[in-house]
């Protein structure tokens, strides 16, 4: 089956965030897969880096570790079958860069049902699907909704 599953989660969706744990998990406990969670940081603006709090990137960075290990949390799997990683830059490029640094069978990825905006200009699911080497789950929510 598969051997390593690379999941980009947004980690302000939770929704399809958990989707995507949920079917890696399903398909990581059948096969014994590691797993390999990853969320990627937008880079920070410098226009706008001057009006952050000095400690604004290393809170946000603590604050992101902490919401992967619960997300890491979630799977039934065993510790050492489970990886977290934290990126910062393009979304699609880094979970693309990432699944060819860590040798992904597979990459699975949340999306919403496509907008008339995102129909038009992409969307970071759309490009990994197209650019991707190995295959690529999409997990879809039925309303499109985050918490």
């Amino acid at each position: 089956m598969y051997k390593k599953i690379l999941v980009a989660l947004d980690l302000a969706d939770t929704v399809n965030a958990h989707r995507a744990i949920d079917a890696a998990g399903a398909l990581a406990a059948a096969g014994g897969s590691t797993v390999h969670l990853l969320h990627v940081r937008l880079p920070l603006p410098s226009t706008y880096a001057r009006y952050l709090p000095a400690n604004y990137d290393a809170d946000d960075l603590r604050e992101a570790k902490d919401q992967m290990k619960a997300l890491a949390e979630r799977f039934t799997l065993p510790v050492e079958r489970i990886v977290t990683n934290l990126r910062r830059g393009s979304i699609y490029g880094e979970i693309l860069d990432e699944a060819k640094v860590i040798e992904a069978d597979l990459i699975i990825i949340g999306s919403h049902m496509p907008s008339f905006s995102s129909r038009l200009l992409g969307s970071n699911a759309t490009a990994v699907v197209r650019d991707a080497g190995v295959s690529v789950l999409v997990v879809r929510g039925g309303d499109g909704q985050t918490s």
